[in-house]
């Protein structure tokens, strides 16, 4: 007898959590986008001439457009970000001569670490070089 007075609780409460994770899932898809958005503004100001991003047009008459791809070219590397139906794609890939070596799938939160390190190591080398300039012509 407590199995069927449990039953139907049990999937009532099934119910309600099939619900809550669809809830959370519609609320990180939306999180999500508005990251990529931003992303993809920022690096475009920050960084020219090293990113491209890919928009889609929303429809066919439509004036907005979101962001499909998100490419930064480091030394090294270039590290993808892809829109995907179920969240994003995010790829390292090796390149030497413009040729593409490997690509690695990385989590999100890997992909920005080490996009974040590699553009860390470029600012690193650049304010290097600026300060040997700026020491040659001061001398």
């Amino acid at each position: 007898m407590t199995n069927a007075m449990t039953s139907p609780d049990s999937s009532a409460n099934d119910a309600s959590n099939i619900d809550l994770q669809a809830a959370w899932i519609r609320r990180s898809s939306a999180d999500i986008q508005a990251f990529v958005e931003g992303l993809a503004a920022r690096l475009e100001g920050d960084l020219p001439g090293q990113v491209d991003v890919v928009r889609k047009r929303d429809g066919l008459f439509a004036k907005t457009s979101h962001v499909q791809s998100i490419t930064v070219r480091t030394e090294e590397f270039h590290y993808l970000l892809e829109r995907q139906p179920s969240g994003v794609r995010t790829q390292r890939a090796r390149v030497v001569g413009g040729v593409i070596l490997k690509r690695d799938e990385l989590s999100l939160a890997g992909w920005m670490e080490s996009l974040l390190a590699a553009l860390f190591s470029q600012s690193g080398e650049l304010q290097r070089a600026s300060q040997s300039l700026h020491d040659f012509l001061m001398n």
